[in-house]
Order: structure tokens, then C-alpha cells, then sequence
């Protein structure tokens, strides 16, 4: 009996916390239109601080071709109720890669930093297939062409028009125009990043129409 109160009385406490909870959008920066991705529970806003939602390409675009692209958004404020999110990087599925890698093929990865023109510093991984098994020198001088190229172009961009650049089709299609001089691979891609460093007085803050938006959803919440 007195194991069942016991039982009884932590179930109450775990419904209790539950309903301390508050359900929050978390919505991705302005580079990505403000679009909500997900929803979160916290008895705290401060909580949500530091965590990670993790989307899709696709679920973003709705473009089926970018399924194997992932994207990575961090909460870095709370704003009503809504989590606003930075983007800290992308990586594309481990399958998407060994469908690139095949066997007497030669696997080239670029591994390097790219400073923007508004402050950031974002760690880029690039992979380059060619059809054979090439010389380390030619290795070597295809990285070079990826890692002048990129960086170049990075230089020039702010961050967030280099992110898109880095998740869209002329990415790979410049590159593959960039090393083809040098050797001519078969596929190429910017297949991973992250941000190292982002400048001190970046403002995360939500346009007034979803202000607006949120703090009337939050009023019928009450009243219903």
C-alpha cells in the first residue's frame, strides 16, 4: 500500500512538472525566412538556451533533391513564445556520401576556413570524386584550386549570402568549373560546415509582424 502512494505521488509530481511547461516554436533566422521548424517544452525560457534543432533542406525548400542535406539551428533567444535560432552549420547524410565513393576511385577532401566580409569565420569540408586513382600531386593541386576558390568567394560575401551559396546548386557547379583545368572529377560538393566565430553585436530579433503574430497567439492561449 504504501508503495503504491509512493507511486501514486511521483506520477502526480511528473504530471505537475509537465503541466509547468510551456510549449515554444523555434524558428530559424532571417537568412531562412523566419520559418517555424519545430516545438519545444520548457518549464523555463532560459532552458532552451543552447539547444539544437535539426531540419532537413527539404522540409525547408521543398526541394526532394536536397533530402540529404541537414541543417543545424541553435536556440540563442526567446522572444514571447518563440525560440530564435542561429545557423551553426550543415553536414550531408553519411549514405549520400558513400554513394559518391566507389571503388579505383580517388577521394579528395578540403578541409579549410572562410572569413565573410561582416566578421565570420566558418570551417568548410569540401569532397571531390574522380573516376580513377590519381597522383597526390594532382591531389593536392585540385585542394588548392577548391580552397582558393572558396575562399575568394567567401571573402566577398556576408555570412548569410555565403551560407546560401554554400547550400545551392552553383556551389558545386562553379567548383567543378574551378578544378577542371586540373582534373576533371566527376563529382564535387561542399558537403559540411561550421561556424567558428560570429561577431559580438549580432542582433537576433524577429520582424514586428511576427511579434504581433506570436503575442496574439499567446493572448486566445490565455483566454481559452
Amino acid at each position: 500500500m504504501a508503495r503504491s502512494r509512493a507511486e501514486r505521488a511521483a506520477a502526480r509530481k511528473v504530471r505537475d512538472r509537465w503541466r509547468a511547461k510551456n510549449w515554444y516554436t523555434i524558428v530559424t533566422p532571417q537568412m531562412f525566412a523566419f520559418k517555424h521548424i519545430a516545438e519545444t517544452p520548457a518549464d523555463d525560457p532560459s532552458k532552451l538556451l543552447g539547444r539544437v534543432a535539426e531540419v532537413t533542406l527539404y522540409e525547408l525548400t521543398g526541394n526532394f533533391k536536397k533530402m540529404h542535406v541537414k541543417l543545424y539551428f541553435q536556440i540563442a533567444k526567446v522572444q514571447g513564445n518563440m525560440a530564435l535560432t542561429k545557423f551553426t552549420g550543415h553536414e550531408t547524410t553519411s549514405d549520400y556520401i558513400r554513394r559518391m565513393v566507389r571503388r579505383r576511385r580517388t577521394r579528395i577532401d578540403a578541409i579549410f576556413p572562410v572569413d565573410t566580409v561582416d566578421g565570420y569565420r566558418v570551417q568548410v569540408n569540401v569532397i571531390a570524386i574522380a573516376d580513377r586513382r590519381i597522383k597526390s600531386s594532382l591531389k593536392s593541386a585540385v585542394r588548392k584550386a577548391i580552397v582558393d576558390h572558396v575562399v575568394n568567394k567567401g571573402s566577398d560575401m556576408r555570412f548569410s549570402e555565403f551560407v546560401k551559396y554554400m547550400l545551392s546548386d552553383e556551389a558545386p557547379a562553379e567548383l567543378s568549373r574551378v578544378v577542371k583545368p586540373v582534373y576533371p572529377v566527376i563529382r564535387i560538393d561542399i558537403h559540411k560546415s561550421e561556424v567558428l566565430r560570429e561577431p559580438t553585436d549580432v542582433v537576433i530579433e524577429l520582424p514586428e509582424e511576427e511579434v504581433e503574430e506570436s503575442s496574439s497567439a499567446e493572448a486566445e492561449e490565455a483566454t481559452s
